[in-house]
């Protein structure tokens, strides 16, 4: 046994050695060499960044040359400002997966950056920046560096964790609970809070287990309320997903247009699809009723269906799952989750199935876009007939 490792390992080393000077013969010589471009355009050295503003910051450098002419990424390394760069606080692709030589960074995520360069809350200070370009697994810092102050964002602390929704504007006199948000699957981060409900004219505020007071500004931005009173509702009248981001103390509230229960199946080479119009009941519910679930009933057992949610932005979310169906209707499969739309999987992506002794029955059908069931997140239920 040993006699054959061993040839095994010969002939293995003779085929290396023959294929790096095939690529010699051939004139193929791997070339890793980078002249970098060594210049950092911006931002200027010592210049400054007040993210308590909310805007992007915009990173810009010459760009490197590969000596073959071929494919160079670039990152952004950041470091204390007394700092060498051998060991970065943070690293960042460049644009377009790391082969632009320019890169934006959210006010959020400098924010982030400034924290880790040991710059606190609210309070001014410095860090420095510069580029790092690669070729394969080959890399080269420029010898540029500059000093950026930063003012960081003014949050509280600690950061929530329980937000609700009250005043006279808000649906239920008792509060509007949010609940941790998620996206395709992923909590979005630490701080950030979501929910789905109906904003009328007057006055609302929002509240945290802390009773700490914040306001929401029509720039997009949150403002901490030292008194607590409620403050002008800047929405129109609508039913609304809002998220409310307190690391970068920024929100979002999109109007929701329209929510469809969608079923699709495939039997018999043939494609069937069923859109059904959900009604919004209220508080985070959306409800359909006395539903004909007679698409289930074809000769696949072909029973995938989701929830398609529309906003007045135009953009299009899938609500599903990308679990599997044992064999039971369980909590944790009946959570509902906010995919971002993909056009090229639109037919059966992130779809539900009904049990095959479910075909063809009628039922009731409830999507609760709250924290206010059973499951404590999004979550749907049918009520079979």
């Amino acid at each position: 046994m040993k006699t054959i490792l061993k040839n095994i390992m010969l002939f293995a080393a003779g085929a290396l050695t023959l294929g790096f000077t095939a690529c010699e013969e051939d004139g193929q010589d791997l070339n890793f060499n980078i002249q970098p471009g060594n210049e950092l355009y911006a931002p200027a050295d010592n210049a400054s960044v007040n993210l308590d503003q909310g805007l992007n910051t915009s990173f810009e450098w010459a760009p490197s040359v590969a000596e073959d002419g071929g494919y160079i990424t670039y990152e952004v390394l950041f470091d204390k400002a007394d700092g060498d760069f051998s060991a970065p606080l943070a690293v960042k692709n460049s644009q377009m997966t790391g082969s632009k030589a320019s890169l934006s960074i959210s006010a959020k995520e400098l924010n982030e950056v400034a924290a880790l360069a040991g710059i606190e809350n609210a309070k001014t200070g410095q860090l420095k920046w510069t580029v790092r370009a690669g070729k394969g697994l080959f890399a080269q810092t420029y010898t540029q560096a500059n000093v950026l102050t930063v003012s960081r964002i003014n949050l509280v602390d600690p950061l929530p964790t329980a937000v609700m929704l009250k005043g006279e504007a808000v649906e239920d006199a008792a509060g509007i609970k949010l609940i941790p948000a998620y996206l395709d699957g992923k909590a979005v981060g630490s701080g950030v809070y979501e929910c789905f409900t109906k904003i009328s004219e007057g006055e609302f505020t929002v509240v945290d287990e802390l009773d700490r007071y914040y306001s929401l500004k029509s720039n997009g931005r949150i403002k901490h309320i030292v008194d607590g009173s409620s403050t002008a509702n800047t929405l129109k009248a609508g039913i609304y997903w809002i998220k409310i981001d307190f690391s970068a103390m920024t929100y979002t509230a999109v109007q929701v247009s329209m929510i469809e229960y969608y079923a699709a199946s495939w039997a018999d080479n043939s494609m069937s699809t069923v859109y059904k119009t959900l009604t919004y009941k209220g508080k985070g519910v959306w409800e359909l009723l006395d539903y004909d679930n007679e698409i289930s009933v074809n000769s696949s057992n072909d029973t995938r269906h989701r929830f398609n949610m529309t906003t007045a932005d135009g953009n299009k979310w899938f609500l599903g799952t990308t679990s599997s169906l044992g064999s039971s209707y369980t909590t944790d499969y009946l959570r509902v989750y906010i995919y971002t739309f993909n056009d090229n999987d639109k037919d059966w992506n992130k779809t539900y199935n009904f049990l095959v002794s479910d075909c063809g029955r009628d039922f009731d059908c409830y999507l609760y876009l709250n924290g206010d069931n059973k499951a404590g997140g999004f979550w749907h239920e049918y009520i079979f007939k």
